[in-house]
């Protein structure tokens, strides 16, 4: 009996590798070739399943080792690819539709450790201070290493009204801090904006998500008709843009660029691989652009910089990008779980991958340090521009220092716009 079990299970992983790789377009002779590995391999899980089934201490349940296996599995691929069990799975997909609960943060694993990719703007963990490059090295106590993302966010969400006390080291300092978040239901607006003096336009996209695209139309719609069509300028804001969905960050991308490259996606098998191109329709009028960065830059909004920059479309402002630069598909399991995994790296118009590097600023600007600041008074940024720049002085950073930490990001934002001509010969 045991025999023919073993022959019918060879049957069945035979005939599952031959359609995949048939699918593939890979040749017999591979199928065939590896075949006895993979079987051999499976045979391995196998005993080891029924091992632990049959010999552990207490009783398993099947599924739950299963699970566990797969998720080891993947979390060795790399830290954004993730395995989410059936509920897990609903609620993940809940989050690109703009509605959850929790505090607001986009969490990765970065060199072993919980760090946080950026904190989402007016939510709990936004107001609570917490910045992107923030490590989270506890959560109530228990230590985080070598706890996923996944499982951090099961342990950071909860109902309404709650509190949850992280622990997090912030980048430059050598001593911890204890953060307590009262949860709450996150509601994302994606995009917000801003019609500034002279007639400038200032956008916010805070996450790329199902309605940004809808939402911007819309706003551009508004800041059009409040300028009766004469927009003298846009700013568009990434900062802290954890990212989203792909389609998105290729709809904004559009709205502002005629023609040209968005993004080229390349992964392992040809099916992965794909370029995004511009299109003249539906495009907003060729108007001085800055786009806002820093390292809470992430993902989709890096591909929406990397756009602009890398076709002349938009001067960049802040400091170096996240560098996330791969991209992550989504598969739903017949049992309701699913698999995210890396299929793809994504590269920039000028053919850069930005992975694990970023994307540098035209005009670098950061902020000060509070202590700095206290001490000596001074507002103005560090700010490192071209030998050659030629700019008006005039009217700069006194008139913007009237609050008590100016966005000198945004500042210089509105000065390149407003001297455009000065700043033109940044784009490519």
């Amino acid at each position: 009996m045991s025999d023919r079990r073993g022959k019918l299970k060879f049957i069945v992983i035979f005939a599952l590798v031959f359609m995949l790789g048939v699918s593939l377009g890979k040749g017999l002779d591979n199928v065939l070739a590896s075949s006895d590995s993979i079987y051999s391999e499976l045979e391995l899980f196998t005993n080891a399943l029924n091992l632990i089934r049959d010999n552990y201490v207490e009783d398993v349940d099947t599924k739950e080792l299963i699970y566990g296996a797969i998720e080891g599995m993947v979390s060795s691929l790399d830290v954004h690819s993730a395995f989410y069990r059936p509920e897990d799975y609903n609620e993940f997909m809940e989050d690109t539709k703009g509605s959850f609960g929790g505090l607001g943060i986009e969490i990765s694993t970065v060199d072993g450790i919980l760090t946080i990719i950026a904190p989402i703007e007016d939510t709990p963990a936004w107001e609570a201070g917490l910045k992107a490059g923030d490590k989270i090295l506890f959560i109530e106590g228990e230590s985080t290493e070598g706890m996923t993302a996944v499982d951090a966010v099961k342990v950071l969400r909860g109902p309404k009204g709650t509190q949850v006390t992280i622990t997090v080291l912030s980048e430059g300092e050598t001593t911890t801090r204890d953060v307590t978040i009262t949860r709450d239901i996150i509601e994302i607006h994606s995009v917000k904006y801003e019609v500034y003096e002279d007639n400038i336009v200032y956008i916010r996209i805070t996450t790329f998500q199902e309605r940004t695209t809808t939402d911007l139309r819309d706003a551009l719609d508004v800041v059009t008709d409040e300028t009766n069509g004469d927009i003298t300028g846009i700013i568009l804001d990434l900062r802290n843009d954890p990212g989203g969905l792909l389609s998105r960050s290729v709809d904004v991308s559009d709205m502002f660029l005629s023609e040209g490259t968005i993004v080229s996606i390349k992964g392992k098998e040809p099916s992965s691989n794909a370029v995004f191109s511009a299109h003249r329709e539906g495009t907003i009028a060729d108007i001085p652009m800055v786009v806002l960065v820093n390292g809470g830059s992430a993902s989709a909004s890096e591909i929406v910089a990397g756009a602009l920059k890398d076709n002349g479309r938009a001067i960049l402002i802040g400091t170096t990008t996240f560098g996330k630069g791969s991209v992550q598909t989504i598969i739903r399991m017949k049992d309701g779980s699913g698999l995210r995994i890396t299929t793809a790296l994504y590269y920039t118009p000028s053919g850069a991958s930005i992975h694990d590097i970023g994307i540098d600023p035209d005009i670098e600007v950061t902020f000060p340090d509070p202590e700095e600041v206290a001490e000596t008074g001074d507002e103005a940024a560090d700010e490192t521009v071209p030998e050659d720049e030629v700019v008006d002085e005039t009217a700069s950073e006194e008139e913007a220092a009237d609050e008590e930490m100016v966005d000198v990001q945004l500042e210089k934002a509105k000065e390149v716009i407003a001297h455009w001509s000065s700043y033109e010969y940044l784009l490519k």
